[in-house]
């Protein structure tokens, strides 16, 4: 019996070690340098990832010529890029602009889409709000965001890209796109988005900027691109505005179960997803790009 348990207890002692080893030496993986690559050609061999449940990560696996990774959110991906896990990985390109202006290690490789890049349409690179099927909201915000002039969707980005910067520090000057409607008797739009997806939408702890008060996470604030459209989209129906902060694989499930109104979160008007809710025009457009870390 004594021999029995002995041999148990060091059965366990080698798997704890065994287990410790595996986190303390990782599988080393050889890094490929895809800085130089023109066109998806030069990406072959690279591990390249894209978030979960997103066409990034769609179109990533129709490539053939990489290795795929996915991660459940942006900030984990810039996480295992950092650390040499990936080579790269999938963002718009307002991302891109976001995060190498907050980190000058860090490239992005500009392809464009149908062309040198991704095979994309324009519903797979814009965005767009999503309703429940069957609402009625898709045709009344359609004509709010057609007041919305490309030029000012390019300059509310060139803001939105600079304040992620720093997200409590004042920008300085107003905001590209607001509305004159204080009146907000129409009752409260419920808007669910990430708050963590920069520069279309992130966290931070001070109302500066026009930030909105997130209703499921006290003492925080939304901010981003998305943000400032769901305040002009509210306004410009008379109505409140709520944002709540939800993980991207339960956005679409908590709208189809009513939980909120609507989705302003980045999100693509897909065919996939278009057949369990209905979406709006697209309120920007964008280029896919690969973001990478430059050789030291």
């Amino acid at each position: 019996m004594k021999n029995i348990r002995l041999i148990s207890v060091l059965a366990v002692i080698c798997i704890i070690f065994g287990a410790l080893a595996l986190v303390a030496c990782p599988e080393e993986r050889t890094p490929v340098d895809i800085s130089g690559a023109t066109d998806l050609s030069g990406l072959a061999g690279a591990t390249i990832a894209a978030q979960s449940g997103t066409f990034h990560l769609d179109a990533l696996n129709t490539l053939g010529n990489v290795n795929v990774k996915e991660y459940e959110d942006f900030s984990k991906l810039l996480v295992a890029l950092q650390a040499g896990a990936i080579d790269g990985y999938v963002a718009e390109e307002p991302t891109a602009l976001s995060v190498v202006l907050s980190d000058p290690t860090l490239g992005y490789i500009p392809l464009v889409n149908n062309s040198t890049g991704f095979t994309a349409t324009d519903a797979d690179t814009g965005i767009a709000v999503a309703f429940k099927t069957g609402s009625d909201m898709v045709a009344k915000v359609n004509p709010v965001i057609a007041t919305i002039s490309a030029e000012t969707r390019s300059a509310l980005m060139a803001q939105i890209v600079t304040m992620s910067e720093d997200t409590d520090k004042a920008l300085g000057e107003d905001i590209a796109l607001a509305s004159d409607n204080t009146d907000t008797s129409k009752g409260t739009l419920r808007i669910a988005m990430e708050c963590n997806y920069q520069p279309f939408n992130w966290t931070q702890t001070t109302d500066v900027n026009g930030a909105v008060k997130i209703s499921n996470a006290s003492g925080m604030y939304a901010n981003g691109y998305d943000v400032q459209v769901a305040k002009y989209i509210a306004a410009e129906l008379g109505m409140a505005l709520e944002v709540y902060a939800v993980e991207w694989d339960s956005l679409i499930p908590g709208l189809q179960a009513g939980t909120y109104d609507g989705i302003i979160a980045g999100m693509s008007p897909t065919a996939d997803r278009e057949e369990v809710v209905d979406f709006t025009d697209c309120y920007y457009n964008s280029n896919l790009v690969i973001i990478y870390k430059k050789a030291n």
